[in-house]
């Protein structure tokens, strides 16, 4: 509308800033941990967090890899415990001083390695109670002076369940009346505790929890060399690649094996999404490395952090024959530590272009997903095309994608556009390409905006 009486008119346009870019470098790990609860993805930033929330016994298969990761500086950890079929947490039924059960102590530890838990009951500092003591090693928790009336605020049950990191009490009401209910004297260890038998269907449960998180930038299945989980895991990887949560799974060689046997693993499983660490042992060092360095950088010849020697030592020629395979081999070498020979995935390809090709298409993803609703225009399409390349000038700034060496190419392609059919359906297209730094050729993808 024209204005008729002379007059200031404003008008206020807010410009759209891209948000932070999910962070590089956070790892998922699935496996068995000394408590938790099962199938819960909860994010760690440090080893202690994890000692805390999970447990320290390196019995459980997350433990050792969490820990070498820390040790390499991962930026976070997901932690996804799982359980398996027909496990048990260990424990022990008290008698009262008329011989009834009366409460159930349990570890809050899984499977076996609450059973070296011990309990020893003795009577209170005051008359007509109990002192209940917890011992874990060289953890030990006393309760004094505990009674098991549920109007007191010593009630042995709820101060327990309250205040132990080791043990959950429950009451089962005994017939005896006060005092006599209380527990009798007694020195046992907890019992029962059984490892649950994990199967192939827990870890698809665990990697669909994992599908909501938009964080993850690696996956993996911690001391495990089942190719057949392997295989879920590099599923899971491309899946989550085709709606910009990319993420690359990592996984490791068998103990003891053979060079034939593990080149065999990447004939069925050649893939830009995962790769093969060999020999065993060093997972979560490698996982924590490749999560330090920047997402341009290669952790081809980075020394590892926290490993004292490698459970096989293979020659160059074994070396070879590995990278020639699409396995990642580590070598000790002499003023350099323990290292990474070359970092490739089963496909061959280096994880570094890898990560840079999913930093490019997560970036130019979320500013997209800024536009949706204002790319019916052609001065829309131009705004959305001018912030994408402001994104892919600050990625060529950084080193991550570059020009061909002769100049002829530039460090990246974009084209915004619409055709007729599109725009009908309020669809919008991305097509980019970028030339990672130490990649022979451009990578190519498209992103859809649909309104």
């Amino acid at each position: 509308m024209t204005r008729i009486l002379p007059g200031v008119e404003i008008q206020v346009i807010k410009e759209i800033v891209p948000q932070q870019l999910n962070p590089s470098g956070v790892v998922a790990m699935i496996g068995t941990t000394e408590k938790g609860e099962a199938l819960m993805p909860t994010h760690v930033s440090s080893y202690r967090e994890f000692a805390d929330k999970f447990g320290s016994s390196e019995q459980h298969t997350i433990t050792k890899d969490a820990k070498q990761a820390f040790q390499n500086g991962v930026f976070e950890v997901v932690v996804t415990p799982i359980s398996g079929k027909e496990g048990a947490k260990a424990s022990l039924v008290l008698k009262d001083l008329k011989n009834k059960d009366t409460v159930k102590i349990t570890s809050k530890k899984s499977g076996e390695a609450g059973n070296s838990i011990t309990v020893k009951i003795e009577a209170g500092s005051t008359s007509d109670t109990v002192k209940v003591m917890v011992k874990d090693g060289d953890v030990l928790e006393m309760f004094d002076s505990v009674v098991m009336d549920p109007s007191s605020e010593f009630y042995l049950v709820e101060f327990i369940n309250k205040n132990s990191k080791l043990v959950t009490v429950e009451d089962f009401k005994s017939s005896s009346k006060a005092p006599n209910n209380n527990p009798r004297e007694v020195e046992s260890n907890l019992s029962g505790g059984i490892a649950g038998v994990i199967s192939k269907e827990d870890y698809e449960k665990a990697l669909e929890m994992l599908e909501s998180d938009p964080d993850i930038d690696m996956v993996v299945a911690c001391d495990v060399t089942d190719p057949e989980i392997h295989a879920l895991v590099e599923a899971h990887c491309k899946k989550m690649s085709t709606d910009a949560k990319n993420r690359i799974g990592l996984g490791t060689a068998a103990k003891g094996e053979s060079i034939k046997d593990i080149c065999n693993r990447t004939t069925v499983l050649a893939s830009d999404r995962f790769a093969l660490v060999a020999p065993y042992g060093n997972l979560g060092a490698v996982a924590g490395l490749i999560s330090r360095l920047n997402y341009y950088e290669s952790p081809t010849f980075k020394a590892l952090s926290g490993i004292s020697k490698l459970e096989a030592c293979y020659t160059p020629s074994e070396q070879m024959e590995l990278l020639k395979a699409g396995v990642i081999p580590l070598e000790a070498q002499r003023g350099r530590g323990i290292i990474v020979v070359k970092g490739i995935t089963t496909s061959k390809e280096q994880i570094s272009v890898m990560r840079i090709a999913d930093h490019s298409v997560r970036g130019v993803k979320s500013i997209a997903d800024l536009f949706i609703g204002t790319l019916n225009s052609q001065s829309g399409r131009m705004a959305l095309k001018g912030k994408i390349t402001e994104f892919l000038m600050r990625m060529e700034r950084e080193g991550s994608i570059v020009p061909s060496v002769d100049g002829k190419e530039p460090a990246f392609l974009l084209d915004v556009y619409s055709s007729e059919l599109d725009f009908a359906q309020g669809i919008v297209r991305a097509d980019l390409a970028v030339r990672p730094v130490r990649a022979m050729d451009y990578i190519y993808a498209t992103i859809k905006v649909e309104a």
